[in-house]
């Protein structure tokens, strides 16, 4: 501290370190909230559509290649999809199929989702690099 002549004891608050810290907490929450993800890991197909954004209120549905089923990042079976889509009908759903899975199942799901009176589906997919002739497939 330092003693002035006329004011008497002179002190300041330093807030150089604060925002400091601040600006490497912010990097470090933007850097890893995109790395994020509720679901399991899955190769998706590839399409040439836009990706979706998915909320933290979206529920998403997994289905592995070895045709396992997965509600966020819980196994599941179909019964206890129904039950839990009855439970939670205002909510949107995106379902997450690994690329070697039956259209089949996809459409089961669909099919549970539409009779539990879910409202938003949608189907989760990788973006394709363009190419430069633009030739779709």
């Amino acid at each position: 501290m330092r003693y002035s002549k006329q004011r008497g004891v002179f002190s300041n608050i330093n807030i150089t370190p604060l925002v400091d810290v601040m600006l490497v907490l912010l990097v470090i929450f933007m850097v890893t909230t995109p790395m994020i993800v509720k679901g399991i890991k899955v190769n998706l197909p590839r399409t040439h559509s836009g990706s979706a954004n998915i909320s933290k209120k979206d529920i998403i549905i997994t289905i592995t290649e070895r045709d396992r089923l997965y509600i966020d990042k819980h196994l599941s079976t179909y019964t206890e999809l129904n039950s839990f889509l009855k439970q939670n009908s205002k909510s949107s759903i995106v379902i997450e199929a690994d690329k070697t899975v039956p259209y089949g199942l996809v459409a089961k799901i669909i099919n549970i989702a539409k009779a539990d009176s879910i409202q938003k589906v949608a189907l989760a997919t990788r973006n394709k690099p363009t190419l430069k002739n633009n030739n779709l497939f």
